[in-house]
C-alpha cells in the first residue's frame, strides 16, 4: 500500500478515513486539540513524492476543517488543495502508467522483431532440410540405379564369358573332329610291290585293284567330310575368337559411367548441403533463445506491473488504488468546499469515483498471438524440420531414413541444438580472421559498397545487370533505409561482394561468375557465409531480363524461399524479396578495382615503405642525397599531404623503388 488519507471534520466532529481500497469510513472526531496522525503510523502511509504531498494536502485540509471553512479556507481548497491534485498528483499517477506502458511496449516490440526473425529462419532451415533431405533421397537412387547398372554389367560379363567358353569348346570339337577325318589308314591298301601271294593269298592284281578302288572311294569321302568338318571348325574358331573378343570388350568397359557420374553429384551436392541446413538450424536455435529471452523479459516486467506493494511506478494495483483514492479525495474536497461539512451522503457519492480509464489488458492477446505454435511458443522442448534425418554411406545397404525432431535448448547459455555444439553451424570467415563482409562494411579489405537497398519487400531499383549505369538515391551507408546506386567502371572490376544489411549472409564471386548470360546455371563462389572454400550455386543472368541477375547463397529456387537470394533487380518483390530483405536489414553491393602497385603502396600494402615525398608544385624534392636515404626534412605526413618530407632509410636494406 502506498496511502492512507485522513480529515479531521473541527466542526462536524467527524473523522473521515479514505483508505487506498477507496472506501470512506466516518466516525466520531477526536478533540480539536488532537494532532494529525504522524506520516509513517498506521493511519498514514507514505512511499512516493507523491503520496508525501498528499500526506501535506491531507494535513492542510485538517487545518482548514478545524476552521470550519471560512472564506479563506474556502479560497484554500479551490486555489490550492484540487489544484495540486488535478495538476500534480493525478497527471503524476498517468505519467506512471505512461512510463511503464513504454516500457512494456518496448520489450513487446522487441519480442515481436524476434520472432519475426525466429519465424523467418526457421522456414530458412526447414527450406534448407528440405534441400539436403531431397538430396540425399535422390543420391540414395541414383546410387541404387548405378549398384543395379553395375549388377547387371557383372551378370552380363558372365553371360559373355560363358558363352565364349561355351564356343571355344565347340570350335575344338569341331576342330578335333576334322582331325579325325584327315586321318587315313594306309595298311588297308594293297600294293603291288609288296604284294606276298604266301602271307596274302588274295593279294593278286584284281584284288588290288578293287582294294585300290575301296580305299580310294573311302579316301575321297574322308576328305569330304574333312573339308566339311575343317571349314566349320574354322568358322567356329572365329565366331568364338569374337565372342571371347567381345566378352573382353565388353567386361573392361565402363558401362555404368552415366550413373556413377550422376550419383557422385547427387552425392556431393547432399555433402555440399549440410553445411548450410546445419547453420540454418543452428541460426534459427539462436534467433528462437533469443525471442524466448524476450519473452521472459516481458513476463518479468508484466509480473512486476500485477504485483502490490512495489514503491515504483510500475505497479499497477497500487497505481489502481492510489487513482480511487485522489478521485475520492477531490471528491471530498468538493463536497467539504460546496456544503461546508461532509455529510453521509457526500461521503457515500465519494466512494463511488474510482474509475480507472487504463489497462493493460490490450497486450495479452499480442502475446498470445506471439507466442503460438507457428510463431514458437517457447514451451517446445523439440522442433521438428523437414521430418527425417538420413544416415548415409557407400552403399544403399548403408542408407537409413528415420524420423528426427531435434531436442531445443531454450536458455542461450547452451547451444539451442547439440549439432551446434563447439562453433558448429556459425556463419564464420576461414582462419577466425575478419569476414569479408565486415570488413567491407568497416570500409576495409579494397571493397567498395556501390549500391544498396532498405528493409522492404522489393529488390533493387536498377535494371542495368550490375554493368555500373544505374544511378539514383543519396548514397547513404550500408544500413540506410533507402535504396540508393552510384556508378562504377565494370572494366575496372574484379570481384564482387553480395550482402545483406547484417552481414549474416554474404557471398564474394568473380566478375566472371557474375557477368555473361545463363539461365538456372552453376556460377562458381569463392567464399560465402556457408562456406569458406569455392563452390558453386545456379543462378540466372538472361538477355533482356531486367531483373537480373540473380544472385544467391544456394542454388536460385530453393534459395527464394530460404531467404538466401543476395541480388535480384527491377524492384522485384515476391518471397524473393520478403524473405531476407525486411529481416536482414537489406542487401548491398561491394566491387573490387583492379589494384596497381601504386595503390598497393598508398594503401601501405605489399610491403612498401613511403620514404619521401613532395606536395603539388612546380619544385621537385628538395633532397640532394641522389637517393641514398640520408635526406630529411619535414613531416611525415602521408602520400597526399601538401608540403615536401623525407624520413632517413638504409639503401644497403633496400632491394626495389
Amino acid at each position: 500500500m502506498r496511502t492512507a488519507i485522513v480529515f479531521w471534520g473541527g466542526a462536524a466532529a467527524m473523522q473521515v478515513h479514505v483508505g487506498v481500497d477507496g472506501t470512506v469510513d466516518r466516525a466520531a472526531a477526536p478533540p480539536l486539540n488532537a494532532a494529525a496522525p504522524p506520516v509513517g503510523s498506521d493511519h498514514m502511509v507514505s512511499l512516493s513524492p507523491r503520496m508525501q504531498t498528499l500526506s501535506t494536502l491531507q494535513k492542510r485540509a485538517t487545518e482548514l476543517m478545524q476552521l470550519q471553512l471560512s472564506p479563506e479556507a474556502k479560497s484554500v481548497i479551490v486555489d490550492v488543495l484540487l489544484p495540486v491534485v488535478d495538476q500534480e498528483i493525478v497527471p503524476a499517477i498517468a505519467k506512471e502508467f505512461a512510463t511503464a506502458q513504454g516500457e512494456l511496449k518496448s520489450l513487446m516490440d522487441a519480442l515481436e522483431a524476434g520472432t519475426t526473425k525466429a519465424v523467418a529462419s526457421k522456414t530458412t532451415a526447414v527450406a534448407r532440410d528440405v534441400t539436403l533431405v531431397g538430396n540425399q533421397e535422390a543420391w540414395h537412387e541414383l546410387l541404387e540405379a548405378y549398384e543395379k547398372c553395375e549388377a547387371q554389367k557383372d551378370d552380363s560379363c558372365e553371360d559373355r564369358k560363358q558363352q565364349c567358353a561355351d564356343k571355344r569348346a565347340a570350335a575344338e570339337a569341331k576342330c578335333a573332329a576334322a582331325d579325325a577325318a584327315a586321318n587315313i589308314d594306309f595298311t588297308k591298301i594293297c600294293l603291288p610291290e609288296t604284294c606276298n601271294l604266301k602271307t596274302n593269298p588274295t593279294c593278286g592284281s584284281q584284288t588290288v585293284q578293287q582294294e585300290t578302288d575301296g580305299w580310294l572311294a573311302d579316301v575321297r569321302a574322308k576328305m569330304e567330310a574333312f573339308q566339311q568338318l575343317e571349314t566349320e571348325c574354322r568358322e567356329m574358331t572365329d565366331d568364338a575368337t569374337a565372342s571371347c573378343t567381345d566378352a573382353d570388350t565388353h567386361c573392361a568397359a565402363d558401362h555404368c559411367a552415366g550413373e556413377r557420374t550422376a550419383y557422385q553429384q547427387k552425392k556431393d551436392e547432399a555433402i555440399a548441403s549440410e553445411g548450410p541446413a546445419l547453420l540454418a538450424k543452428c541460426e534459427f536455435g539462436r534467433a528462437a533463445q533469443a525471442k524466448c529471452a524476450d519473452l521472459t523479459a516481458v513476463h518479468d516486467l508484466i509480473a512486476k506491473i500485477k504485483a502490490t506493494n512495489r514503491q515504483d511506478a510500475l505497479s499497477e494495483p497500487d497505481r489502481i488504488a492510489e487513482f480511487a483514492a485522489v478521485q475520492r479525495l477531490i471528491c471530498l474536497l468538493k463536497a467539504l468546499h460546496d456544503e461546508g461539512d461532509l455529510s453521509a451522503e457526500a461521503t457515500t457519492v465519494c466512494a463511488g469515483k474510482t474509475p480507472y480509464p487504463h489497462t493493460f489488458d490490450f497486450f495479452d492477446q499480442k502475446i498470445a498471438d506471439l507466442t503460438t505454435v507457428n510463431s514458437i511458443a517457447c514451451t517446445e522442448t523439440k522442433f521438428t524440420f523437414s521430418g527425417y534425418e538420413w544416415t548415409t554411406g557407400a552403399k544403399t545397404a548403408d542408407f537409413a531414413k528415420a524420423q528426427v525432431s531435434h531436442a531445443f535448448t531454450a536458455d542461450p547459455a547452451s547451444e539451442p541444438f547439440v549439432a551446434c555444439g563447439a562453433g558448429a553451424g556459425v556463419s564464420t570467415s576461414a582462419g577466425g580472421t575478419q569476414a569479408p563482409c565486415e570488413a567491407a562494411a568497416a570500409g576495409q579489405g579494397g571493397w567498395q559498397l556501390v549500391r544498396h537497398v532498405g528493409p522492404g519487400n522489393s529488390w533493387h531499383p536498377a535494371t542495368d545487370q550490375l554493368t555500373g549505369s544505374a544511378v539514383y538515391g543519396t548514397p547513404s551507408g550500408p544500413t540506410s533505409s533507402e535504396a540508393w546506386s552510384v556508378k562504377f567502371d565494370l572494366g575496372e572490376v574484379t570481384e564482387f561482394l553480395f550482402s545483406t544489411g547484417d552481414c549474416q549472409k554474404w557471398l564474394v564471386a568473380e566478375k566472371s561468375a557474375v557477368m555473361g548470360f545463363y539461365a538456372d546455371a552453376p556460377r562458381q563462389i569463392e567464399s560465402s557465409s556457408l562456406s569458406a572454400t569455392p563452390y558453386t550455386a545456379k543462378w540466372y543472368r538472361r538477355q533482356g531480363a531486367s531483373e537480373d541477375p540473380w544472385i544467391s547463397i544456394t542454388d536460385h529456387h530453393p534459395a527464394i524461399g530460404a531467404g538466401d537470394i543476395l541480388y535480384g533487380g527491377a524492384n522485384f518483390g515476391s518471397t524473393h524479396a520478403s524473405a531476407v530483405l525486411p529481416i536482414h536489414d537489406g542487401a548491398n553491393v561491394y566491387i573490387r578495382v583492379k589494384q596497381t602497385v601504386c595503390h598497393e603502396a598508398a594503401a601501405g600494402q605489399g610491403g612498401w615503405q613511403l620514404v619521401r615525398h613532395v606536395g603539388p608544385g612546380n619544385s621537385w624534392h628538395p633532397a640532394t642525397d641522389q637517393l641514398t636515404g640520408s635526406a630529411v626534412y619535414g613531416t611525415p605526413s602521408g602520400p597526399t599531404s601538401s608540403e615536401a618530407w623525407s624520413v632517413k632509410f638504409d639503401l644497403g636494406e633496400v632491394t626495389e623503388f
